[in-house]
């Protein structure tokens, strides 16, 4: 810059702002002192060129190109910090996703399970889910859905899924598990409300019924009829009462299965219409003699290919189904 300022008229003196570009660009790469570095380096070479092309009033002149260089540096580096930041964030809520939803389902004892989850496409929300098998030998399964949307919630998620995954170590009671998680939740640390909606289902091979409990969670669907498992007792938010109480359902469901879900998969909305249980029922039915991961993939397309874009809210939905023979 100092070359060109030098080949021009005096008259063209104004090209000394270009020299915000290498201003802009040292603070936005290296950070904040280096950019004020460059904007002192560029306001001697100004000088320098004065001396040799006059400047009227370079006093003056100096001092606005001066405070410019410096705006420059100043606004730049708060830039180069939001880009890391950004950064920072993506890669902790990509982290965050993969805890939530592992890619690989583990080996659940007599079960065959398929999992559909589309996260938000407009950023994260607070939707997971955790397969495992409990120390009784049984299949447990939990679905769970944060109140409320973005990292905070997602980080929340994380936290959750974290307990469970831990105490299902130990239990596979599923009213256990989530006055377990509930207890947890009341003793972390911070004031603000912290409420999650979950279900626990335990699955034992060669039993035809199955244990559940929720709290503030819809009821699972049992197939292939696709009815909700009639509940016993009250609901409550995780999150919502320290002395949480909550019962376990016994159901006899059979050899059908069960399906999963949180509200992703039935507030997504086409127009004004919202898809809703009724129509998330209509797309399974087709599908409820397929293998549970066939199940997961045909009405994950499906309520995709039916929703707007962008989906607004994270899509779970597990099938649960007893292995043949």
């Amino acid at each position: 810059m100092f070359v060109v300022w030098l080949a021009v008229s005096s008259a063209a003196s104004g090209i000394a702002f270009f020299y915000s570009i290498p201003v802009g660009l040292a603070a936005l790469w290296f950070g904040r002192r280096a950019g004020l570095l460059v904007a002192l380096v560029c306001v001697a070479l100004y000088g320098v060129g004065s001396a040799i092309h006059p400047v009227p009033d370079f006093a003056l002149a100096a001092a606005v190109r001066g405070v410019f260089l410096v705006a420059v540096a100043l606004l730049a580096d708060g830039v180069g910090r939001r880009l890391r930041s950004l950064e920072h964030d993506a890669e902790e809520l990509e982290a965050i996703r993969a805890a939530l939803t592992p890619t690989e389902l583990p080996d659940l004892a007599g079960i065959d399970a398929g999992v559909a989850f589309v996260p938000s496409e407009l950023g994260v929300s607070g939707d997971f889910y955790l397969l495992t098998n409990g120390p009784d030998g049984s299949a447990v399964a939990v679905v769970g859905d944060v109140v409320g949307h973005g990292p905070e919630a997602a980080r929340l998620a994380t936290f959750v899924r974290a307990q469970l995954a831990a105490f299902a170590a130990s239990t596979s009671d599923p009213s256990e598990l989530l006055r377990l998680a509930n207890s947890a939740l009341a003793e972390r640390p911070g004031d603000q409300d912290e409420l999650v909606s979950a279900i626990c289902v335990r699955l034992t091979p060669g039993e035809d019924t199955v244990c559940w409990a929720r709290a503030g969670h819809p009821p699972p669907l049992q197939l292939p009829g696709l009815e909700e498992l009639p509940a016993d007792g009250s609901t409550f938010l995780l999150g919502a009462d320290e002395r949480l109480e909550l019962e376990n359902t016994e159901s006899s469901v059979g050899r059908g299965g069960l399906v999963v879900y949180t509200d992703g998969a039935t507030d997504v909305r086409q127009g004004r219409q919202m898809l809703g249980l009724e129509g998330l029922i209509g797309m399974l039915a087709p599908l409820t003699g397929l293998a549970a991961r066939s199940i997961a993939s045909e009405v994950e397309q499906a309520i995709l290919a039916w929703a707007d874009r962008p989906i607004r809210d994270d899509l779970c939905l597990v099938v649960l189904k007893p292995e043949a023979g």
